[in-house]
């Protein structure tokens, strides 16, 4: 093999390098274990409550029951309490004399998406709720955002909700959940993109690439 030819092969390596390091592997894609999903389904996921006054209080949810779950805070609560969220209400409590700002629920943690039935839906997913109020004072801007891997434009990881005024009293509403498997959990979009090291590890193997062909070209002319 000529040198020319061994550095055009070196270059080819390091660009399918590149292109296996941000693809995201195939075993890693979410798996979702059905459409049922109750209160104790979803135990790791991360709410985060915002008060007026810019502090903010995280709970992990939990199980309380039989197909209940929930998280707790100061004052206020996020609880489900049933077999699926598909059709039933959430209830979301909060007598903080602070106001509430905004409500986050980060799914992901809990092995579990939002499914907010527009566009197609993914399979496994079935057709998915709208997010919807059925009672009490509705944000005034609410949100989904994090979309997962194998989303076809339905299933997220965050829903967020805002309260310009602050929030207190009692305020029930859907929102459809799935799960993801044991062996292919739950994963976003951004979770896909590869760690800084991985990129910072092909470059370096690129300079040392580009490198060697200066060396060699720099030994032929001399």
């Amino acid at each position: 093999m000529n040198q020319s030819t061994f550095i055009k092969s070196c270059s080819i390596a390091i660009a399918a390098a590149g292109a296996v390091a941000l693809a995201a592997p195939v075993q890693a894609q979410t798996v979702l274990n059905g459409y049922t999903t109750g209160g104790d389904d979803m135990d790791g996921m991360r709410i985060l409550v915002e008060f007026l006054n810019g502090t903010s209080q995280e709970a992990i949810w939990g199980t309380t029951g039989t197909n209940t779950g929930g998280a707790f805070g100061t004052d206020w609560g996020l609880t489900f309490s049933n077999s699926t969220t598909f059709g039933n209400s959430w209830t979301f409590n909060a007598n903080n004399s602070l106001g509430i700002s905004s409500l986050t629920i980060d799914a992901v943690p809990g092995n579990t998406v939002f499914d907010d039935g527009n566009g197609i839906s993914t399979p496994g997913s079935a057709g998915g709720w709208a997010f919807e109020v059925t009672s009490g004072t509705g944000p005034d801007a609410w949100d989904y955002s994090n979309p997962i891997d194998i989303s076809t434009g339905d299933l997220w990881g965050t829903l967020s909700m805002s309260w310009d005024a602050g929030f207190t009293g009692t305020m029930k509403f859907i929102a459809d959940t799935d799960n993801g498997t044991i062996n292919n959990p739950v994963t976003s979009v951004a979770a896909d993109v590869p760690e800084p090291g991985t990129a910072i590890a092909l470059l370096g193997i690129a300079a040392l690439g580009a490198g060697s062909t200066r060396k060699l070209k720099q030994s032929q002319s001399a």
